[in-house]
C-alpha cells in the first residue's frame, strides 16, 4: 500500500490538521482566512503557468504539494470557523441582557430523564423589556408538563435559560465542551412554564421520521412484554440507547458487545447486503442499474434518519452511498479512497466530528479491520466451514480491538476480556434480529402479521440479552480502571503504524524504531507515574449535595465519602481512580466541639461542612492551596477556609 496511491487519504488528512488546528487560531478572521486561502490558491495558479510557460516543472515540484497541502489545511479552518456558532454575533452566547421570555421551535423528541423530560429547541425570538429581538442558538430544555413537545411545535417559554456550568472536579466529564461542539451552550429547567403556539413545519423530513420512530418504538411497547427486550429493540433497531438501564448497559460493556447497540456499519452493512441478496446490480442493464442502486442510496439514508444520524451511522451511509455510486458505472473503488471521501464529506459538513467519540471509533476499528485482519486470519487456516467462520469473526474482532483499544482505555477506562466470545454471540444475534426486527418496524401494524413478527423478535432478543448478561458473570470479565494519557493514545497509533509498516516492508531500521518507541512509554510509565503520587496531596471535591474528599499518600489513598452515590460516581471517581493506587482506607470523621472533623492521616485535624473546609486550626499547616479552573489547577492564596460551592481544592502538604 502506497500513500500516493489513495488522494483523497492524503486530502483527509491535512484538512483534520486544519480543523485541529483551529482552536489555536481562533482569533483569526473570517476575512482573514479567506484572504489568505484566496491568495495561496493564487499563487498556486500562477506558479502553475509560469512553470507551464517554461517548462521548470522539475527545478520547483517540491511547490505545487506543498502549497496544496497548505490550502487544505486552510480549507478546515475556514471550514471549522464556519461551523463556530461563537463566532456569530447575533448568537445567544453573546447576550448579556436578561430576558423575559422567547420564542422557539422544537426540534428533538421528548427524552424522558430520571426527574423530567429532555428536548432541544431552536431560538427564534427574545423577549427583552417587551422588546423583541433576533437571536440564534439552540437550547436543551428539562420539562416536568404532561403535554409532550413534538418536533415542529412552536411554543413560548417564560424565562432566561442559563450557560451550560463547564467541569468543577478534576476530570469530571466536560459536558459543557460536549455540548457546544453539538451547537448547544444554554439549557434551561423550564418545569411548566411554556405554552404551545402551534406547528411550524422548519424541518419536515426531520419531524417526518423522529414521529415515525416515535410510533415504531410505541409499537414495541405494545406489542413486547419484556422491559429489557424493548430497551435492545430501541437501541439495536433504531439506535436508540438513552432509554437503557444501568445495568444493562454495563452488562453489554463488560461483555464487550456494546457496539451492537449502536447503530453502525453494521447495522447499515445488512441493511445494503439485503437488497443484493436478491438482485446483482452488475448483471442489470446500464439505466436499471441506476435506478435500483439510487434506490438502495434512498432507503440507507432513509434508515440512516430514522436511527438519529449518529456519526457511525453517517459514516456508513456514507461509504456504502459512494459505493453505490461507483457500482452505477460497473468500478470497483478502493476501499480505502471510500473511507477518507466519506469521513471528508462529513467533517466539510460538521468539522466538530472529528471530536466525537462515535466518529474516532468507528473509522479506527473499520481501519483496523481492513489493515490488521489479513495478517491475522494468514496465521490459521481451518479446514472445517464452521471453524473458518468463527475463525474470521474472531480476527475481525481482535482487530477492531486492537485498533479502538488505546480509545476505549482513554474514554472508557475499561477492557471486555471476553470479547472473542461476546463478538461469537453478538453478530449473528444482531443480524439475525435486524432480519426479523426490520420487517416487524415495516409491517407492525398489520393485524396478522405485526403481532407475529413481534414475538419472534422478542423471543430471539431474550435468548440474546441471556447469552450476553451471562457473560459478565464470568471470572475477570472485566479490566477497569484503565487510564492512558493524550500521548500514550498517539505513542500506541504509532507503534501500530511502525508494525504495519514492517508488515508490508521488513526492515531492520522500522524494527529498532519499534522497540525504542515502546522503551519511551516504558520510561514514560516509569517515570510520570510516581511523580503523580510523590506528594500527600488532600482533594476537597465540589458536589450539589453532600461532601467528598481524598487524601492521597504515595500508593495509598485515604477517602470520606458523605454524599449521594450517583454523584460520587459522577463527579469524584474519574480523578480518584486515575492513579491507580493499590491500597484504600477510609478517613475518619467524628464531631469535636459542635463541629465536624476529619483526622487526616499526617495527625491534622480539619473541620468541614457542606459548604466550606476551616484551616485556620490546621496543625499541619497545607503549603499550597489550587482551586480547578478552566480545567486546570490554579493556585490561589490561602484563607482561613475554603468555600467548595463554585469548585473543587487541592491541599499540597509536605
Amino acid at each position: 500500500m502506497v500513500f500516493a496511491d489513495f488522494p483523497f487519504l492524503r486530502y483527509l488528512v491535512f484538512f483534520i490538521l486544519g480543523i485541529l488546528l483551529y482552536p489555536l487560531f481562533g482569533w483569526v478572521t473570517l476575512e482573514g482566512l479567506s484572504l489568505v486561502l484566496g491568495f495561496s490558491w493564487f499563487f498556486y495558479l500562477s506558479i502553475t503557468i509560469y512553470v507551464e510557460k517554461n517548462r521548470l516543472f522539475s527545478e520547483i515540484s517540491w511547490v505545487f504539494p506543498l502549497l496544496a497541502y497548505l490550502q487544505l489545511v486552510l480549507a478546515g479552518m475556514l471550514f471549522s470557523h464556519l461551523r463556530d456558532f461563537q463566532n456569530n454575533p447575533d448568537h445567544l452566547i453573546h447576550s448579556v441582557e436578561k430576558m423575559d421570555g422567547y420564542l422557539a421551535l422544537v426540534i428533538g423528541q421528548d427524552e424522558a430523564k430520571p426527574n423530567s423530560t429532555a428536548n432541544r429547541l431552536l431560538l427564534k425570538k427574545t423577549i427583552v423589556g417587551g422588546e423583541i429581538k433576533n437571536k440564534k442558538g439552540e437550547i436543551l430544555v428539562y420539562h416536568r408538563s404532561d403535554t409532550a413537545l413534538l418536533p415542529g411545535d412552536f411554543i413560548w417559554v417564560w424565562g432566561h435559560p442559563q450557560t451550560i456550568p463547564g467541569p468543577t472536579n478534576p476530570y469530571e466529564f466536560d459536558y459543557q465542551q460536549f455540548t457546544i461542539r453539538q451547537g448547544v451552550a444554554h439549557r434551561h429547567f423550564i418545569g411548566e412554564r411554556f405554552e404551545i403556539l402551534g406547528t411550524v413545519p422548519d424541518f419536515p423530513i426531520e419531524a417526518f421520521f423522529i414521529n415515525l420512530r416515535a410510533k415504531i418504538m410505541e409499537r414495541f411497547e405494545v406489542l413486547f412484554q419484556d422491559t429489557r427486550a424493548i430497551q435492545i429493540a430501541n437501541a439495536l433497531l433504531l439506535g436508540q440507547k438513552k432509554s437503557l438501564d444501568r445495568e444493562l448497559s454495563e452488562a453489554y460493556a463488560t461483555a464487550g458487545a456494546m457496539h451492537v447497540l449502536a447503530v453502525s456499519g453494521l447495522h447499515v452493512g445488512i441493511v445494503y447486503g439485503f437488497f443484493f441478496l436478491w438482485i446483482k446490480p452488475y448483471r442489470l442493464e446500464r439505466r436499471r442499474r441506476i435506478l435500483y442502486l439510487s434506490g438502495i442510496i434512498l432507503l440507507i439514508w432513509g434508515y440512516a434518519l430514522l436511527t438519529g444520524m449518529s456519526p457511525s451511522v453517517m459514516r456508513a451511509a456514507t461509504m456504502f452511498s459512494l459505493m453505490a455510486l461507483a457500482q452505477m458505472k460497473s468500478r470497483s473503488p478502493s476501499i480505502f479512497n471510500a473511507i477518507a471521501l466519506s469521513a471528508l464529506i462529513l467533517l466539510l459538513y460538521d468539522p466538530n466530528l472529528i471530536y466525537a467519540v462515535g466518529f474516532q471509533l468507528s473509522y479506527i476499528a473499520l481501519l483496523g479491520i481492513l489493515l490488521i485482519q489479513p495478517f491475522l486470519v494468514k496465521i490459521w487456516q481451518p479446514k472445517y466451514r464452521i471453524l473458518d467462520y468463527c475463525w474470521q469473526i474472531s480476527t475481525v474482532a481482535v482487530a477492531a480491538q486492537l485498533a479502538t483499544f488505546p480509545l476505549s482505555a482513554y474514554y472508557f477506562h475499561i477492557f471486555p476480556s471476553y470479547f472473542l466470545i461476546s463478538n461469537l454471540v453478538a453478530i449473528p444475534g444482531a443480524f439475525l434480529i435486524m432480519s426479523i426486527g426490520v420487517p416487524f418496524m415495516l409491517f407492525s401494524n398489520i393485524s396478522i402479521i405485526g403481532p407475529s413478527l413481534a414475538f419472534l423478535t422478542e423471543r430471539v432478543i431474550k435468548q440474546f440479552n441471556n447469552l450476553v448478561l451471562g457473560i459478565q458473570y464470568l471470572p475477570g470479565s472485566r479490566l477497569s480502571g484503565i487510564y492512558l494519557e493524550t500521548q500514550e493514545v498517539f505513542l500506541y497509533f504509532g507503534f501500530m503504524g511502525l508494525i504495519l509498516w514492517l508488515c508490508h516492508r521488513p526492515h531492520k531500521l522500522l524494527l529498532w524504531g519499534i522497540v525504542f518507541g515502546f522503551f519511551l512509554v516504558g520510561l514514560f510509565r516509569l517515570v510520570y507515574q510516581p511523580l503523580k503520587q510523590s506528594k500527600n496531596i488532600l482533594t476537597v471535591y465540589h458536589l450539589d449535595k453532600g461532601i467528598a474528599m481524598d487524601y492521597r499518600q504515595y500508593e495509598a489513598l485515604f477517602v470520606f465519602d458523605k454524599a449521594d452515590i450517583s454523584a460520587i460516581s459522577y463527579k469524584v471517581l474519574p480523578h480518584r481512580e486515575r492513579f491507580g493506587v493499590e491500597k484504600k482506607y477510609s478517613l475518619k470523621a467524628f464531631e469535636k466541639e459542635n463541629k465536624q472533623v476529619v483526622l487526616l492521616p499526617n495527625g491534622a485535624i480539619l473541620p468541614f461542612s457542606e459548604d466550606d473546609v476551616e484551616l485556620v486550626n490546621m496543625s499541619f499547616y497545607p503549603h499550597g492551596i489550587n482551586a480547578w479552573m478552566e480545567r486546570k489547577w490554579v493556585p490561589v492564596s490561602i484563607s482561613d477556609s475554603i468555600s467548595v460551592n463554585p469548585t473543587a481544592y487541592r491541599l499540597v502538604f509536605d
